[in-house]
């Protein structure tokens, strides 16, 4: 015969549980079931002497009635749990239950033990004990307890009891939890059940009652293992409502859930630090590794996640409602505030804040009213997109993050985002000269621009091995030897570096063109006129610099996120080789896009833009001739250049040995390009927040007499002092030694540039969508990978 210690099994559930005073240690017998059925009804028949006495009294003997029924009920639900079904009516209830049924003997107990909370005395001992054993019997019940109405109706009354005024202790909350799970576990393998749990207004008039979904809420932002039962438990119950009318309109109108998911996203934000401790000069973003160990920010992103997941599953009703509420009561007051703060600190700490939000959240509709809060959204009389472009222009820090957060922006693959911050400035073509708007659609099939780019390689960077024969471009085209063969060494000059496939990063060909892609197809191409408007999603507002018949002034043309990343460009020499790394990793980002205006724009070498309008062939010639300046000033560059080289191809290595493991993959829709082989910034950057990375890497090159010790790591100018410096103060020495190691490095960093750049001209000119036959109808998906922003 099976034995079942419950008693032992019951305290081990009940942390710090005791043996009620009077509970006997006998083991109940699991025999045959009219033994069991017997011994049951024993257990009954002395509780019901109990409960029909005239009620709870407060007497000393009244104590000793409340320890008899708690004991012989212990005895009854441990007995109810193992009754199984007759096998001749194996969908029947068992005779226990059949017996409990029968004499409701669930919902009379415990309205009896209920009538003792007046008394006010160990109320919350009580009720966590009754919520354990209740818990107990349904996750342990061989039967389906929930089918039958009896059942059903006392664990309503329970629940409802655990909403009055009682004083709050650690194992009340843990037992209401727990049997709120199980009972939505159970519903979940059996949804229909849902609907019978949805109780009838008490009152005419009323909002109809859910209590398994509102005892759930109060503990949704709870932290540790609390908050995540009650967030699991409340999943199902909004998977469960997506097929459900009747309870995605109980959650969407008559519950307080939205609205305490996003205030409570308020709550938590406003306690997560204002200032970031960073482990070293190359930081720019938050990692999982960053924050989970800060228990505030850990406790943010479980809610976050949280609501990402309800989005993804609920009823439209309940999607729609969370969406607004995160926008008008967490995005706008508190994350638009929090991006405007003065101080450099907490600037640097809201952006990374937000750059982790949109790397971390999948679902559309969440991360569509995340951009229409940047993209549409004023503070004061800025958008919050405009706050953060001109950021990237601040010091080395704010930058970093700055650039991390476009990026992440741009891999999104909004087609919102890329006509905010670039397309609609270049729409009207005014950064070019009239006659070269036809030239937007040029494509480069005999690869003047990446000529032009690999010639402005310094001639104190390139290798002076001589270069095997470079191929002929005629492959390219069915005629003979191109004609530019003779003319592009006259562009490079001798001694120019070919193209291999060793030293230039490879992209992918670009897809098919995109909705917006082919209205611009300049709309705008056509003739002299300029175009109409680009189509936008609906509810993206028509900016003052883009309005009908006003034309932007010569700082607007190429449109402001475009100038700032052009100055940044220029000052690469003074930029810390991490800035350098993620904005030649943006720049490059968007030269991939196969869009034409972008593209002409970019990479398109010959055209020739407006005098006011700085090209890119123009501001990298800049930053060519100020690295050749500073090369002919420092006598040992070469030995300089040559160590800053080794450094990062030891640290590159490092990085590939352990592969690309740094962080999620970034959403790409498949109307754009797809991911490219990673950049040497990129690499380089993956694991950058790893102190061990540089000390690695620095042991491979062992600073000589006459060496700077160019390495990264630490922010350390320098092990010893270069050759030429003053003779001032340390801080002067040192001031003196960090520019020289920023030159040096960004010596390192622009050829390899300058070879993406070619590469991804090269790519858009053997693959561009525009040299397919346009009189063929081409089925395009959407370039966004989520619709509009207001849709």
């Amino acid at each position: 015969m099976e034995k079942m210690n419950w008693l032992s099994r019951l305290a081990s559930r009940v942390p710090g549980h005791r043996v009620p005073q009077g509970a006997s240690l006998q083991t109940p017998v699991m025999a045959d079931p009219e033994t069991c059925l017997m011994v049951f009804k024993n257990h009954w028949s002395q509780v019901v002497r109990i409960l029909e006495r005239q009620g709870p009294r407060a007497a000393a003997g009244g104590a000793d009635d409340l320890s008899a029924v708690r004991n012989h009920t212990y005895q009854m639900l441990t007995l109810l749990a193992e009754d199984r079904a007759v096998p001749s009516a194996p969908s029947g209830p068992g005779p226990l239950l059949e017996f409990a049924l029968r004499e409701d003997l669930l919902s009379r107990v415990l309205t009896w033990q209920l009538q003792w909370d007046e008394f006010g005395d160990g109320v919350e001992e009580r009720r966590a004990e009754q919520l354990k054993l209740f818990e107990m019997l349904v996750s342990e019940a061989r039967q389906p307890l929930l089918r039958h109405g009896p059942v059903r109706e006392a664990l309503l009354a329970l629940l409802d009891a655990c909403g009055r005024p009682v004083p709050s202790s650690p194992a009340l909350d843990e037992g209401l939890v727990l049997l709120l799970s199980q009972l939505c576990v159970c519903v979940a393998r059996e949804p229909s059940l849902l609907e019978f749990f949805l109780q009838p207004p008490p009152e005419p008039g009323a909002a109809p009652r859910l209590l398994l979904f509102s005892r759930l809420v109060p503990f949704v932002h709870r932290e540790g293992t609390l908050g995540q039962q009650a967030r699991d438990a409340l999943l199902l119950l909004m998977a469960l409502s997506d097929g459900s009318p009747t309870v995605g309109r109980y959650i969407a109108d008559h519950s307080y859930f939205c609205p305490v998911l996003a205030t409570g996203l308020s709550a938590l934000y406003s306690s997560l630090p204002r200032k970031i401790e960073v482990p070293g000069d190359d930081w720019h973003c938050l990692r999982r590794e960053d924050w989970i160990g800060v228990p505030a920010l850990a406790l943010f992103m479980s809610s976050l996640e949280f609501c990402n997941a309800v989005i993804q599953v609920a009823h439209p009703l309940v999607q729609k409602q969370l969406v607004d509420y995160i926008h008008n009561g967490f995005l706008v007051p508190v994350m638009g505030p929090a991006l405007h703060k003065t101080s450099v600190e907490e600037m640097i700490a809201s952006t990374a804040y937000l750059e982790l939000f949109l790397r971390s959240i999948s679902e559309p509709a969440l991360l569509r009213t995340f951009l229409r809060f940047l993209l549409l959204h004023r503070h004061d009389t800025h958008t919050i997109l405009d706050t953060l472009v001109a950021r990237i222009g601040s010091n080395s820090r704010l930058c970093m993050v700055s650039l991390s957060l476009f990026r992440t922006l741009l891999n999104l693959s909004c087609e919102d985002v890329l006509l905010q911050l670039v397309l609609r400035y270049l729409v009207p073509c005014n950064h070019v000269m009239l006659s070269q708007k036809p030239a937007v659609r040029d494509v480069d099939l005999y690869g003047r621009a990446a000529d032009k780019f690999l010639s402005l390689i310094p001639r104190c960077c390139r290798h002076h091995a001589p270069s095997p024969p470079r191929p002929e471009h005629a492959s390219w085209a069915r005629g003979g030897p191109s004609r530019e063969a003779g003319r592009r060494e006259d562009i490079t000059g001798p001694g120019s570096p070919s193209v291999d496939s060793s030293s230039v990063v490879t992209v992918p060909r670009p897809s098919t063109p995109s909705r917006l892609a082919l209205f611009l197809r300049q709309q705008s191409l056509g003739g002299s006129e300029s175009p109409g408007p680009v189509p936008r999603s609906p509810g993206l507002t028509a900016s003052p610099t883009s309005s009908p018949g006003r034309r932007p002034s010569p700082a607007e043309e190429p449109g402001p996120f475009m100038a700032v990343l052009f100055a940044k460009l220029e000052n690469m020499l003074q930029n810390s080789v991490y800035v350098n790394f993620l904005l030649t990793g943006l720049v490059a980002q968007l030269a991939c896009h196969p869009q034409p205006l972008l593209r002409s724009f970019l990479l398109n070498t010959n055209m020739v833009f407006q005098p006011s309008v700085k090209s890119l062939l123009q501001v990298l010639g800049s930053v060519k001739n100020k690295i050749e300046s500073f090369a002919a000033s420092q006598e040992d560059f070469p030995a300089l250049l040559s160590k800053a080289k080794k450094y990062l191809i030891a640290r590159g290595k490092l990085d590939w040995a352990e592969g690309p493991t740094a962080g999620p993959a970034p959403r790409r829709s498949d109307s754009l390009v797809r991911s490219r082989r990673p950049s040497l910034g990129e690499l380089l950057l993956r694991h950058a927040h790893s102190p061990t990375r540089a000390r690695q890497a620095a042991q491979v090159l062992q600073p000589g007499r006459d060496g700077t010790g160019l390495g990264l790591g630490g922010g350390s100018p320098g092990a010893s002092t270069p050759v030429l410096l003053p003779r001032g103060g340390a801080s002067e020495r040192q001031g003196e030694a960090l520019r020289v190691k920023n030159a040096v490095y960004c010596a390192v960093i622009f050829p390899e540039f300058l070879k993406e750049l070619a590469a991804i001209s090269q790519a858009h000119a053997v693959t561009s969508p525009f040299l397919l036959d346009t009189s063929e109808e081409v089925s395009l998906p959407p370039i966004s990978g989520f619709g509009p922003l207001n849709p």
